[in-house]
């Protein structure tokens, strides 16, 4: 009898700390209330098989098609691009999208893969835009915007590659660790507890902080608010639960290699990762590309000088081939 009380009150403990845990969660997500869109475009939605990925489209319809995929991170969108669209459009027909999974595109609960964003970048530069296009994309999002390339050259007029990581040209496989941790963080209850505590406010800001940002004043009130927003959106915690564990990494050294379109590749001076070391790590798989280094930023080059990535951009997508 003994061992059943205990059992019982064992029981009851933890199904409260559940209950108590469950209601933190479903506040946490009421409390962040809807998001909504800062961008001033043409609102779509693009049917995909996993599900709708919603995208702005701005500028003239007869205009060069450049499209804007951005990076990833705790909660990721195209308003990553705010600084960007309004002048890229004044020359090009600019499309910004946000991944499945994130910013306002369907947030199915689904293992995510680096093969799930480089059939869905394929997709729709095929079956939305359906010509060459210059691409610009930032972070991670640069190994699917490079593999799609390989893959499907005829829709890439060039590329723009934003802070690209080195490891994208390496083979990096999750350990034990990373799955486990993969696995924790999709669990209904708890895993949602443990990724509410590394998406709080000032989780946000220092992660930005190290990562994003060389100028910390640029990390506003309004920019934490919306990617906090962002962040606690439901099930936005199952393509984070993929980014963190390493399971989205792809090796893409030999696409690369093999690319033969126009390539840039811009990194902030002052990011985490060395410029020199990053670019020369570029150069020797694709001797071709073309690199520049903007003084006074890190991750984010676009929102820290938006006027400098603007012309850049311009500049290299106007050049003759």
């Amino acid at each position: 009898m003994k061992l059943a009380g205990k059992i019982l009150t064992t029981s009851l403990t933890v199904g409260g700390a559940l209950g108590a845990v469950a209601i933190y969660n479903k506040v946490t997500e009421m409390m962040a209330g809807e998001l909504d869109t800062t961008l001033f475009g043409e609102e779509r939605r693009y049917p995909w098989k996993y599900g709708d990925m919603y995208y702005q489209v701005k500028g003239a319809r007869d205009a060069k098609p450049l499209l804007l995929i951005h990076g990833f991170g705790p909660g990721a969108s195209s308003y990553e691009w705010r600084k960007n669209i309004d002048n890229l459009a004044e020359q090009f027909r600019v499309y910004s999208l946000d991944l499945l999974g994130y910013g306002l595109s369907d947030r199915p609960a689904m293992d995510y893969s680096a093969q799930t964003y480089i059939d869905l970048i394929s997709d729709f530069m095929k079956e939305v835009i359906g010509k060459p296009t210059v691409v610009v994309a930032h972070g991670l999002s640069c190994a699917y915007a490079i593999e799609s390339a390989f893959r499907r050259p005829q829709l890439f007029e060039r590329l723009v590659l934003l802070t690209p990581p080195p490891t994208i040209l390496q083979e990096s496989l999750p350990g034990p660790l990373a799955s486990v941790v993969r696995a924790a963080l999709r669990m209904p209850v708890i895993g949602e507890f443990f990724y509410n505590m590394l998406n709080t406010r000032q989780a946000i800001s220092g992660y930005y902080d190290v990562q994003g940002y060389h100028n910390p004043g640029l990390i506003t009130d309004e920019l934490v608010e919306y990617i906090y927003t962002s962040a606690h959106q439901s099930n936005a915690r199952c393509p984070q639960a993929s980014f963190i564990s390493d399971a989205l990494n792809v090796d893409v050294h030999e696409a690369f290699a093999r690319l033969k379109m126009p390539i840039i590749a811009i990194w902030g001076r002052e990011g985490v990762l060395t410029p020199s070391e990053a670019s020369e790590a570029f150069k020797r798989v694709n001797p071709r590309i073309e690199v520049r280094i903007i003084d006074k930023s890190s991750g984010h080059v676009q929102d820290e000088q938006a006027a400098a990535f603007n012309n850049l951009v311009k500049e290299f997508a106007s050049a003759r081939v």
